[in-house]
């Protein structure tokens, strides 16, 4: 074989090795665990609903929590450092028993490798949202009452917006590493007297600037019927 033949030769070796040596490198890289925290962190949930005759209530709370490695996966162990009720008065007795419930229960919250919730302290799985429209719809659907009297579509529409509070009680699962992909689903619903109705969900989350942990998440729920419409929404932070 001459020079030139050799140096053809090693130039074609050469490119396989390169060819099989960066996907290698870039899935190490892909393997590489998590960054996390090193500090702990303030993390906020504040939770507004509407109520009827324009009413509110809302519910902040703030815990402290702490990143750690736990296997191949995360662990957040927090304790709660601040609870916050507003409500009208004649729902105080309810608002009070909400200012003092404890929420150790829901530590720890136990991440997978990619970030993803997979358990959170002792809480059970909820109904997912497709679900929720299916039990509410159907509860509604038993009732002999005509959607198209305004007292009765209300009625209808706690039961819509109490179905949609089933669902925030679920943390999403890319809660505190979020994906960054915008969630909507919009549900038409059938009502009793030819009553016309929807159900609207919508999440979106934000990383922080310079790390892939939560800066903010955002759900919403809106349920309509007819001209009425009432909403949910939920708001968590960490700083």
């Amino acid at each position: 074989m001459n020079r030139l033949a050799r140096r053809s030769a090693m130039a074609s070796f050469l490119g396989v090795c390169a060819a099989i040596t960066v996907p290698s490198t870039v899935r190490a890289l892909a393997r590489q665990p998590l960054s996390i925290p090193t500090r702990p962190m303030r993390l906020t949930r504040i939770i507004e609903r509407e109520l009827r005759d324009g009413e509110r209530l809302v519910v902040s709370r703030e815990w402290q929590v702490v990143f750690s490695r736990q296997g191949r996966g995360l662990s957040i162990n927090g304790e709660q450092i601040g609870a916050q009720v507003e409500a009208p008065a004649k729902l105080e007795p309810l608002a009070e028993i909400e200012r003092t419930r404890s929420t150790e229960g829901m530590f720890p919250i136990m991440l997978d490798s990619s970030g993803m919730i997979m358990a959170a302290g002792d809480a059970i799985e909820q109904d997912d949202l497709d679900a929720a429209i299916r039990n509410a719809q159907s509860l509604i659907l038993q009732t002999s009452v005509n959607a198209n009297k305004r007292a009765e579509r209300l009625a209808f529409l706690g039961q819509l917006q109490n179905a949609g509070g089933n669902v925030l009680q679920q943390m999403p699962r890319d809660l505190f590493f979020p994906r960054g992909e915008p969630v909507r689903t919009l549900r038409p619903l059938d009502l009793p007297g030819g009553a016309t109705g929807e159900f609207e969900f919508t999440y979106i989350a934000q990383p922080a600037q310079d790390a892939a942990w939560l800066a903010q998440a955002e759900r919403r729920i809106i349920t309509r019927i007819g001209d009425d419409e009432r909403q949910s929404a939920e708001v968590w932070t960490l700083a």
